[in-house]
């Protein structure tokens, strides 16, 4: 699923880097820092989905919902801190994370429904 999300995640990324040639600095470390902070939370999900995902069921659920939390708080964090000691625009960070952690949600659900229908086939 890493693989997957990875490719999705190719245009966007040239479209953030790109926007430095467009953007005053601020505002495309902005866009470029909302970009990547929602991109390390799906990973991040999507990490857990490819290690677990052929555990017990128990097990996958307990770790799944622990790991939500767990990076619930540390985005959280992580936004709470980029835009508390940095002076990064904060409505192009806001606009940029929201967007983008949309897309990549709807995607890694895509995916991982996917997952579902592959394995209730087999």
């Amino acid at each position: 699923m890493i693989k997957k999300l990875a490719k999705f995640n190719i245009v966007p990324l040239i479209l953030a880097l790109i926007s430095f040639l467009f953007l005053p600095l601020n505002p495309a470390v902005a866009l470029l820092s909302g970009f990547l902070l929602s991109a390390i939370f799906v990973f991040s999900s999507a990490w857990v989905l490819d290690n677990f995902w052929n555990a017990d069921s128990k097990l996958f659920t307990k770790v799944f919902f622990f790991s939500m939390v767990i990076r619930f708080i540390l985005v959280l964090a992580s936004i709470g801190i980029l835009l508390g000691v940095t002076k990064i625009d904060k409505i192009y960070f806001t606009v940029s994370f929201i967007i983008s952690y949309l897309c990549q949600s709807i995607m890694e659900m895509i995916f991982f429904n996917q997952l579902l229908q592959n394995k209730s086939s087999n």
